[in-house]
């Protein structure tokens, strides 16, 4: 077994791969980052300022493949043989592809759901058998959040089983793994969402949209927060219950939630420390210490943030929907059949932080508002009672120790825009989020600031006494991935 393998690997698909010119031991079908991890090997590209970086707090991750450079390392499957190098993060410019060759495949539809979580299969199964639906998703896989969870969720008990039983579809429902939507768009009487599946671009003309698009997770801001061996939440989830692969030998649970987490690490028995005041990660190539801002040292090898999960408001602002800040992040503005306007709903993570049962009844909820517009008997009501039992989650909001900070090692975005560039606009009077974007380009990288615009909000108010109701949140431009223009533009 490798360094920090959690279980015996088959053996049949063990091949080698060379990193830096180094041979390392992985198992065909991997992720690139994931068989470096199980080798200990974390800093794995370098920022455009020159710092250290791994694969699993900000993305994407550029590397060379067999001499060919700007390949995203996070989503790169590996291969015996293969030779993988460095690159700088300024080097590349991660794109989606699509073969112009290839004609458009087209769709049309009564509904289409954007993200395959519990809500998104909530609606599928209530609509199932009675109207036709385009299930859409980005990630490999169904079941969203919930299917990275190892320990058993309240009202599914094994997430896993819990999946299986809300993927067998009606032969209405057509599913869309690995395709990523760009946007949501008026086309008369339907609404067009344009999709990229590998190099193939879908169109999907559909009546009817529902965002299910979930939720992503707070980055923490400390010193060296961009450092190899800091995770997410999420990639620390993935890594060990998707790849059976440990985080570290000894962890730091960072974060107001590390309940998410701590089950997590006890059920693979890794030993784990809860800090919830973290001020600097320190160590050579990878993390070897975390001091909190009491001045107490950690000798650990890995640190996971888990604090909490925000709405990924980037689909709901480009479709056209307005926001509220409530229970300490930005959520939708619904009406009362969970619409952000007509013909346009939300539901799950991307409508408030709740369990995923919950969702999952939130999906349920707007399948039968949507079967009533379509003249089919519902009962919306048997679903908004049964969610009235799950209040939202509230997240605490927090304060940063803005100037004991050396906020030049505190990274508020991946794309090098350090805590520092960003309170030297605030300090000196602006606090325009979208004049801010365009003097330090928060929020103008390869996510569009799902990860780092919200910091950006909560720095602004803090340094200003703005609330956070009153600032004004740009609104995700189309395309919500990157994509060649001259790929959508003319088209009919």
């Amino acid at each position: 077994m490798r360094r920090l393998d959690l279980t015996e690997k088959d053996t049949s698909k063990r091949i080698t791969i060379y990193f830096e010119g180094k041979p390392y031991e992985a198992y065909e079908g991997e992720k690139f980052p994931v068989a470096m991890l199980a080798n200990g090997v974390y800093w794995l590209t370098t920022s455009t300022e020159g710092r250290k970086r791994g694969a699993f707090t900000f993305g994407p991750l550029p590397v060379k493949v067999d001499g060919v450079k700007n390949v995203n390392g996070r989503k790169l499957k590996i291969r015996d043989s293969m030779r993988i190098e460095r690159q700088r993060y300024d080097e590349f410019q991660e794109q989606v592809k699509i073969d112009e060759g290839k004609p458009v495949l087209r769709y049309v539809v009564d509904v289409a759901v954007i993200g395959a979580g519990p809500a998104g299969l909530g609606v599928v199964e209530e609509i199932g058998g009675k109207l036709t639906a385009a299930l859409i998703e980005e990630r490999t896989w169904l079941g969203g959040d919930m299917w990275l969870k190892g320990v058993e969720q309240e009202g599914f008990g094994n997430p896993r089983k819990a999946i299986e039983k809300l993927t067998n579809f009606s032969e209405n429902v057509r599913v869309f793994l690995k395709t990523a939507a760009l946007g949501v768009f008026d086309k008369g009487e339907y609404f067009l969402v344009p999709a990229v599946r590998n190099d193939q671009l879908i169109e999907f003309m559909a009546k009817r949209v529902v965002l299910t698009t979930g939720a992503v997770d707070s980055i923490m801001l400390f010193e060296n927060n961009d450092y190899p061996g800091v995770f997410r939440r999420a990639d620390a989830l993935e890594v060990m219950n998707v790849w059976n692969v440990a985080p570290g030998e000894r962890v730091a649970v960072t974060g107001a939630f590390p309940e998410e987490i701590t089950a997590e690490l006890d059920r693979w028995g890794i030993e784990y420390v809860v800090v919830p005041n973290p001020k600097r990660v320190e160590g050579k190539d990878r993390v070897e210490r975390l001091i909190d801002e009491n001045g107490n040292v950690y000798e650990v090898d890995a640190v996971i943030m888990a604090d909490g999960r925000i709405p990924d408001i980037n689909p709901v602002t480009q479709a056209g929907g307005k926001l509220r800040f409530k229970r300490g992040y930005y959520t939708p503005i619904l009406d009362e059949e969970h619409r952000i306007r007509d013909g346009i709903y939300a539901a799950g993570s991307a409508a408030g932080i709740k369990p995923h049962y919950a969702n999952y009844i939130e999906g349920k909820l707007v399948g039968a508002y949507i079967l009533r517009e379509f003249g089919f008997e519902a009962e919306p009501c048997v679903y908004s009672e049964r969610l009235r039992e799950y209040e939202p989650l509230s997240r605490p909001r927090p304060r940063f120790p803005l100037d004991s900070f050396n906020a030049e090692d505190v990274h508020i975005c991946g794309c090098d825009v350090s805590l520092k560039k960003v309170d030297d606009v605030v300090k000196s009077g602006i606090t325009d989020l979208q004049i801010i974007k365009r003097l330090t380009h928060l929020a103008m990288g390869f996510c569009q600031g799902r990860f780092c615009l919200f910091n950006g909000a909560l720095l602004v108010s803090q340094r200003s006494g703005l609330p956070m109701d009153r600032l004004d949140i740009p609104v995700a431009r189309p395309p919500i991935k990157n994509v060649k223009m001259k790929v959508v533009a003319g088209r009919e």
